[in-house]
C-alpha cells in the first residue's frame, strides 16, 4: 500500500456480517484472526473503504475511535470493505528462523492443511520444498517456485482454468492423473525411505499402490524403480561407496570376535575388491565339539549391483539344525575360488581332521580343490545332482525304470543290495552302468564311512542356507556380511536357550527316533549268541548284531548312529534298557549345548566404527555387469521341468493325445475283454449306464467296434 494513495491490490476476500451496535477494534481483529488463520504470527494494519463512496480511498482502521467514525459515515450504507496489510519484515533486520518461507499474499492454499501453517521451521530450503511438493500432490493442484536461495524460498499456485459448463456428461481429472511433474523420482524417494527401511524388497507395484491411496497419484513404473533404488542408497549407502568399508569391517569384526578368521583379497593393480571370507571362532569350535564331521558346500548367486557368487560350508547338529561354518563373497566359482576357500577353511578347522566327509553338488572345480586339500576326506556327491548330469548326458528314454534302479542302488546301505542294482541297471543300460562305476565321488550308502553318523546323499541342507539367506543376497557385500552375522548370532541364541528346556539324555530328534521304531511292529525272530550278539532273522533276510561294536551286517547303525530294528529287537530283550547308551554321542543333550556355547559378538551400526589409519581404500571390482536390472528369480533348469506324460483316451497307452493316436483297437481274449485298458473301463461304464446282460454288451460291444 502507497502512503500517498492506498489502494487493493488484489487478494483472497471474506465476508461477515456483524451488527453496528457491538462492533469495536477488539472484535473486528478476532473476526479477522478467525477467518484468516494465515495471518497468525504476523503484524498487520487494518485500512476501511465504504461501498459506493467517491474517491474511493482506504482509511487507517487501528482504535475504537477510527470504528466509531466508520460507523458514522455510514449513513444507511451496510457494506464495507475492510483490507489487510501485513506489515513486512526490514530486510536488514537478522532472520530468528531457520529460514523464510512466503509472504501471506503468496501461500494461497497452503495454509488448508496441516503440514504447512504459518510458524511452521524447517531446516533446509530442500525439506521445505519436498514438503511443499506433498501438500501439492496431495490436494491436487500445481505450485511453481520462483525463487529460492540460502534465506528464503517464493512459490506461486499454478493458475489454471475450471469448466463451468459442459455439454453432456465429462469428468476432468486432476493432475496427478496426467503425469504430475512435481512427483519427481527424488521425491518419490524421499516419500518412500521408511517404507523402503522396513521393507527394502518392496515391488514397485506395491510403492504405487501406496502412492495412489495416500496421493491419489499415478507414476510410471520405472520411476518408481528409480525411486526404490535412490531411497536404498539414502538408506543403507551407495553399492560403489560400501567397498570401502571391507577394511574396516574386517577390524570390527576380529576385535569384537577374537580368535576368528576373516580375510579378504583385492587387486593390488587398481585395489578392486575381490573376495571377503568369513569364519568365527565360536561356529569352528561348536562344529570341531559338537556336530557330526559332514560338511556340505554349496555356491549361490549374489543379486547386488557387481553380481558375484556366495560360498558357504554348512554342517548339522545333533538335532539336525542347520550348522554354518564359514561364507565367502566371491568374483565368480571356479576351481580357483574354490581353492582359496578350502585353504581358509583348513586354516579355521584344519586339514587333518579324522573322519570328516564333504559333500557336494558337483559344482565347477570343487572336486579337484577338495581332493588337494583334504586328500582324506570322504567326498560324497548329491544324487539329485548326479541323476539330473544322468538324465542330461544321456537322455535315456525309459526315465522311470532307470530312475527307480540308481535311487535304489544309492539308497542301499549294503554292498549285496548296491551290486544288485547296478547288474541291473548294467542290463538296462551299459552305458550308464560304466559312467557310475568310473565316478571318483562316494553316491551310495553302501559306500559311506563308518564315523560320519549321517547318511544323507543328498545335500538339501545347503540348499536350505541359500533360502535361508536370499533376502541379504540382493545386498552389497559389506551389509551382506553382516547381515548373515546378524541371522546366525540370533540363531545361536535361540537354540541356546531352547536347549536348556531340554531334561533328558538326547536330543528331541533322537527321542522321536527311539521312539518311532520301538514302536515298529515287525516279525523278528532272535537267536542269541552271547551278551553282546546275536543272529536277528526277519521275513525276507538274515543280520548279526553286536551291541558291544554298535554294528549290524545291515550298516543302518555303522552309517547312521542310530541302532537300527534288527539291533532294537535285541536290545528290547533286556529289562529297561537305557536307550541314549547305545545311540553316538552326537546326539546327546550336552554335545549340542557344547556346538552352541559361546556367542557371536553384536555389531553397531557403521556411524560408530572405528576409523582405521593407512588402511588401503578398496575399490568397486572388476566384474562386468550386464544389461538390464539383476534377476531376483532363480531360473528353473530345464531338467527340473518334469514333462507329465499324457494318457491316451482311445487306446489307454502314454505319450499320445486321443487325436493323434494311430493305434488299431485289438480285442483281447482274456475273459471275453477286447479293449485295451481304455476299453475295459468303457465297458463298465457301458453296462451300468444301459443296464445291459453279458450277451446283449458283447453284441454291443462288437458293433461298437465296427463304427470305429
Amino acid at each position: 500500500m502507497d502512503q500517498s494513495r492506498r489502494r487493493y491490490n488484489g487478494g483472497k476476500q471474506r465476508t461477515v456480517k456483524l451488527e453496528k451496535g457491538y462492533i469495536n477494534i477488539c472484535k473486528l481483529r478476532t473476526e479477522i484472526d478467525r477467518i484468516c488463520p494465515w495471518l497468525k504470527g504476523h503484524q498487520y494494519i487494518m485500512y476501511y473503504h465504504i461501498y459506493r463512496t467517491s474517491p474511493k480511498e482506504y482509511k487507517i482502521l487501528t482504535t475504537d475511535n477510527d470504528v466509531n467514525e466508520l460507523i458514522n459515515q455510514l449513513k444507511g450504507n451496510l457494506r464495507v470493505e475492510i483490507v489487510v496489510a501485513v506489515q513486512e519484515d526490514d530486510v536488514n533486520e537478522p532472520v530468528s528462523n531457520p529460514m523464510e518461507v512466503v509472504s501471506v499474499e503468496e501461500m494461497v492454499e497452503c495454509s488448508i492443511t496441516k503440514d504447512l501453517e504459518v510458524g511452521t521451521l524447517f531446516n533446509d530450503a530442500k525439506t521445505f520444498k519436498n514438503a511443499l511438493r506433498s501438500v501439492a500432490i496431495r490436494n491436487n493442484f500445481g505450485v511453481r517456485i520462483k525463487a529460492s536461495d540460502k534465506k528464503r524460498v517464493i512459490a506461486t499456485y499454478t493458475q489454471s482454468f475450471q469448466i463451468r459448463r459442459v455439454d453432456g456428461v465429462h469428468t476432468c481429472p486432476g493432475v496427478n492423473r496426467a503425469g504430475n511433474r512435481l512427483a519427481t523420482s527424488a521425491w518419490v524417494a524421499n516419500e518412500i525411505q521408511d517404507l523402503v527401511k522396513r521393507h527394502p524388497d518392496i515391488p514397485p507395484k506395491e510403492i504405487k499402490s501406496n502412492l495412489e491411496k495416500e496421493y491419489g497419484l499415478s507414476v510410471p513404473y520405472m520411476k518408481l524403480w528409480r525411486a526404490r533404488e535412490q531411497a536404498r542408497d539414502a538408506i543403507f549407502g551407495s553399492v560403489d561407496d560400501s567397498y570401502k568399508w571391507v577394511p574396516t569391517l574386517k577390524a570390527e569384526l576380529l576385535e569384537r570376535n577374537p580368535g576368528s578368521h576373516i580375510t579378504y583379497t583385492f587387486d593390488s593393480s587398481n585395489h578392486a575388491f575381490q573376495r571377503f571370507y568369513v569364519s568365527f571362532k565360536v561356529c569352528a569350535d561348536g562344529f570341531l565339539s559338537g556336530c557330526r564331521p559332514l560338511i556340505s558346500v554349496d555356491a549361490c548367486h549374489l543379486k547386488s549391483k557387481y553380481l558375484g557368487m556366495l560360498l558357504s560350508a554348512n554342517a548339522l547338529d545333533g538335532n539336525n539344525g542347520l550348522f554354518n561354518i564359514a561364507y565367502a563373497v566371491v568374483e565368480t566359482e571356479s576351481k580357483q575360488t574354490w581353492t582359496w576357500f578350502l585353504t581358509n577353511l583348513g586354516v579355521t578347522i584344519g586339514t587333518n581332521l579324522q573322519p570328516l566327509a564333504f559333500i557336494l553338488d558337483m559344482e565347477k572345480g570343487l572336486g579337484d580343490a577338495i581332493r588337494d586339500i583334504y586328500p582324506e576326506a570322504e567326498h560324497r556327491v548329491c544324487i539329485c545332482h548326479l541323476w539330473k548330469n544322468i538324465k542330461k548326458k544321456f537322455h535315456y528314454k525309459d526315465g522311470q525304470k532307470l530312475q527307480g534302479l540308481v535311487w535304489t542302488a544309492a539308497n542301499a546301505y549294503t554292498s549285496i543290495e548296491f551290486y544288485e542294482k547296478l547288474a541291473e541297471l548294467s542290463n538296462v543300460s551299459p552305458t550308464i552302468h560304466s559312467y557310475l562305476l568310473s565316478l571318483p565321488y562316494k553316491w551310495s550308502r553302501s559306500q559311506f564311512m563308518k564315523g560320519i553318523n549321517h547318511s544323507a546323499n543328498t545335500n538339501n541342507f545347503a540348499e536350505s542356507f541359500n533360502s535361508w539367506i536370499v533376502e541379504a543376497r540382493s545386498k552389497p557385500v559389506v551389509d551382506l556380511v553382516d547381515i548373515i552375522r546378524g541371522m546366525l548370532m540370533e540363531q545361536r541364541a535361540m537354540r541356546k536357550m531352547n536347549s536348556l528346556t531340554w531334561h533328558r539324555e538326547l536330543v528331541p530328534q533322537a527321542e522321536e527316533y527311539i521312539r518311532n521304531i520301538t514302536t515298529r511292529k515287525e516279525h523278528l525272530i532272535i537267536r542269541q549268541s552271547s551278551v553282546w550278539k546275536a543272529e536277528v532273522e526277519g521275513i525276507h533276510s538274515r543280520h548279526v548284531v553286536d551291541v558291544e561294536k554298535r554294528e549290524c551286517t545291515c550298516r543302518v547303525w555303522d552309517v547312521t548312529g542310530f541302532p537300527c530294528i534288527h539291533a532294537v529287537a535285541f536290545i528290547g530283550m533286556k529289562e529297561h534298557p537305557l536307550w541314549h547308551s547305545y545311540i553316538d554321542e552326537h546326539y546327546y543333550v550336552a554335545r549340542y549345548r557344547v556346538a552352541y556355547d559361546g556367542a557371536i559378538a553384536t555389531l553397531p551400526e557403521k556411524a560408530q566404527w572405528k576409523v582405521l589409519d593407512d588402511l588401503v581404500q578398496i575399490g568397486v571390482p572388476n566384474s562386468s555387469r550386464p544389461r538390464g536390472r539383476p534377476r531376483k528369480r532363480r531360473l528353473i533348469n530345464f531338467l527340473e521341468k518334469e514333462k507329465k506324460a499324457h494318457k491316451c483316451g482311445r487306446c489307454g497307452s502314454w505319450g499320445h493325445h486321443r487325436s493323434t493316436c494311430k493305434n488299431s483297437l485289438q480285442k483281447m481274449s482274456d475273459e471275453g475283454t477286447y479293449f485295451t485298458q481304455y476299453g475295459i473301463t468303457r465297458r463298465d461304464k457301458l453296462a451300468s449306464r444301459r443296464n445291459l446282460d453279458n450277451s446283449e454288451l458283447e453284441e454291443f460291444e462288437y458293433s461298437y467296434l465296427d463304427g470305429l
